[in-house]
């Protein structure tokens, strides 16, 4: 072997061992990054504000990821920015990527991180537009878990909107998911999903009868904390329709599963709110004032605005049984300021609703309209090649077109006013819905000068002519109480519904006098209704408060309601049947 030969074989060796070591580090280099991204997936879950260190790092090595890394980095980078509040990045983030994601389950995972972020803005038209998004992509999608997820995001989102009958649909089609491997985990979320829907609607038996499944669905697939959330509902639902004791004795067992699992749970809060109002109602109120403090505070903590409201005002009860009135008046304070808050939250979000179902609907039509015309344009071309009696035909098509453009334009028109109507008018009382009168209310303060009043009243012991007489009387209650009212009411009075038996009226161009006259005449042609037409015979009457523009410095709506809310509260502490005037 010549001096040459031996030494094309060394540089041969040497660099094949120079390959071998890239290789090597390469390959410790991408284990390396998948050791990040796990563990800052781990992170996430337990300790999000942890996460900043390691996003730095992976994005120091954000140069040598492969497209798949690069994709779940953008996620957990999304996921870590919401954990921490910056939504706004988080938006910006995921929409600077999500046109990149082609993998139908990808591209849920990063829809719902958009859906989300908007939620929590505020911005439901937007949050709504991505959950349909990625409702029309789902059949698409190979993952279970993506198609779990995206269903249970929609679902919240529509719970939120109070749109019981559309979650309701989702919650079905998330039940009936394939699972596969003989798992429940669709089937666990789905019969959730079912039963909270069902305890909103107030369909209680309905509910408890889908219990047993739902726990024997989650223990099947080890979803404990799904198992207690399902039973924590059953327990509030136990409370909220006078079952105090047995309410209480269920849920103290769950308490001890909360601190076992996850004590910051939302559902703990709800679940220490409804004990305290078990306990209040029971007459215990040292363990009620316990429960309730707690719930109070944890409710703060999170900042979840609704619940606060809900225990606030469980607290201003407490310390009002209690006697401590001063304590008492701060939590109604909080409480009124939390509902103001809860109800323009609500406008919101019934806005987006209506505005994303008018685009979607129009979207529908148009599309349609387009694949009507690209017929009838195919229908023209062979019609040309023929002779007389095909321009016959054609006229005639064009006939059929044109009046069902004319019926589709009839139809379309028809069912927007409809659904405006719907959308303003309760649909039992035929008066203003409570989204509808606090809107035409607020605008009527502004645009007069002179005297403005707030009327609001609430029905006498209205849950027991309920549990006495059953539903359909207390539904007769409203509905007559609601004609009677009208007939004293002038056509710019604004009159609504706000929610179960409370009502209110908005008047201007009288002063108080003449509308404490009013309030006085409505109440007793209240007092006067015959209940016998409903087959049964029991007394009718009403509490009310009034309260007037000017009176203690109330300058708009929000402070002249609260001032109606508090003569209300009087007129029922005194003893109801009574009209009380905000002073």
């Amino acid at each position: 072997m010549t001096y040459r030969s031996i030494q094309r074989l060394f540089v041969l060796a040497l660099l094949a061992a120079l390959f071998a070591i890239g290789s090597s580090v390469a390959a410790e280099q991408k284990l390396s990054v998948d050791e990040l991204l796990n563990s800052l997936s781990a992170t996430l879950k337990t300790a999000p504000e942890k996460s900043i260190g390691l996003l730095t790092r992976l994005q120091e090595l954000r140069s040598t990821f492969s497209e798949k890394q690069i994709e779940r980095f953008t996620l957990l980078k999304a996921s870590s920015l919401g954990l921490r509040g910056k939504q706004l990045e988080r938006i910006d983030l995921v929409k600077s990527y999500v046109e990149q994601v082609s993998n139908p389950d990808s591209r849920l995972k990063f829809l719902y991180e958009l859906s989300d972020a908007y939620t929590r803005l505020g911005d439901y038209e937007n949050a709504l537009k991505a959950i349909n998004e990625s409702i029309l992509l789902l059949p698409k999608a190979i993952s279970v878990n993506a198609k779990v997820a995206t269903l249970s995001a929609a679902i919240s989102l529509s719970i939120s909107l109070h749109t019981y009958d559309d979650a309701l649909k989702i919650a079905e089609r998330l039940y009936s998911l394939e699972a596969k491997n003989g798992d429940f985990f669709a089937k666990c979320y789905g019969l959730a999903d079912r039963i909270r829907i069902n305890f909103l609607m107030g369909n209680s038996a309905d509910a408890r009868s889908m219990l047993p499944e739902a726990i024997a669905a989650c223990d099947g697939d080890n979803r404990k904390m799904m198992t207690l959330v399902v039973k924590t509902r059953a327990v509030v639902d136990l409370i909220d329709t006078g079952h105090y004791g047995e309410g209480i004795n269920e849920g103290a067992p769950l308490l001890l599963e909360f601190s076992k699992t996850n004590d910051a749970s939302s559902i703990l809060t709800q679940l220490e709110e409804a004990i305290a109002r078990g306990y209040l109602k029971k007459g215990d109120l040292v363990r009620a004032e316990q429960y309730g403090l707690r719930a109070y505070q944890r409710s703060t903590l999170e900042n979840a605005f609704e619940m606060r409201e809900k225990s606030s005002e469980t607290m201003a009860k407490i310390k009002r049984a209690l006697g401590q009135l001063n304590s008492a008046i701060e939590y109604y304070d909080i409480n009124l300021e939390l509902k103001k808050k809860v109800l323009d939250d609500q406008l919101l979000k019934n806005l987006a609703y209506q505005r994303v179902k008018f685009d979607m609907q129009d979207k529908a039509n148009e599309l349609a309209l387009s694949e009507q015309k690209n017929k009838t344009l195919t229908i023209e071309k062979a019609l040309q090649q023929g002779k007389n009696q095909n321009l016959l035909l054609l006229m005639t098509l064009g006939l059929i077109l044109l009046s069902i453009l004319g019926a589709w334009l009839v139809r379309t028109l028809r069912q927007k006013n409809i659904f405006r109507t719907s959308a303003q008018i309760d649909g039992l009382t035929q008066v203003s819905n409570r989204a509808h009168f606090m809107e035409c209310s607020t605008q009527a303060f502004k645009d007069s000068d002179g005297h403005v009043s707030v009327v609001l009243f609430d029905m006498d012991h209205f849950k027991k002519i309920n549990d006495t007489f059953g539903h359909a009387a207390g539904d007769w209650v409203l509905k007559t109480v609601c004609d009677t009212v009208k007939t004293h009411l002038r056509k710019t009075d604004i009159f609504g519904r706000l929610g179960g038996e409370e009502f209110a009226i908005c008047l201007s161009g009288i002063n108080q006098e003449e509308v404490l006259a009013l309030a006085e005449r409505c109440r007793v042609a209240i007092s006067e209704i015959d209940s016998n037409p409903c087959g049964f015979s029991f007394l009718i009457t009403a509490s009310f408060g009034l309260a007037t523009r000017g009176i203690r410095g109330h300058s708009n709506f929000e402070e002249t309601l609260a001032g109606a809310d508090k003569a209300l509260y009087f007129s029922k502490n005194e003893g109801r049947n009574r009209v009380s005037v905000f002073q």
